[in-house]
């Protein structure tokens, strides 16, 4: 069965490239846009991973955290995936759950693959 990745980004060019990348590494792929669509698709679409965005039109990816809970689905792994750097959001997102924090510039979307399947 194939892991399924909830990819949180606004940006749509940029969530149809990696779409296309982690689909071509097998995985299915679901997308949001913002926090509110994210909250929805995660609840529905039960993912294996979430890889969030920090900054989202509505509210931001730690309004995303602190809605979806991670202590309430255990079996759901976050990376958080933002050009945002800011070291207590990100001391902040661990207590919140997230698995690790990577910076966009840092990745592409094989590497991206890469992190998405040692985690999983």
């Amino acid at each position: 069965m194939k892991k399924k990745i909830l990819f949180v980004e606004d940006y749509a060019t940029l969530s149809d490239t990696y779409k296309i990348a982690l689909e071509a590494e097998g995985y299915e792929v679901v997308l949001a846009g913002t926090c509110a669509d994210a909250v929805s698709a995660a609840k529905s679409a039960e993912p294996d991973m979430v890889v969030l965005d920090m900054l989202l039109p509505d509210e931001g990816g730690m309004e995303f955290l602190r809605k979806y809970s991670l202590k309430d689905h255990p079996k759901t792994k976050v990376v958080v995936f933002s050009n945002l750097s800011s070291p207590e959001l990100f001391n902040e997102a661990k207590e919140l759950g997230v698995s690790k924090y990577l910076p966009k510039s840092d990745y592409t979307p094989k590497q991206l693959a890469d992190v998405i399947a040692e985690l999983l």
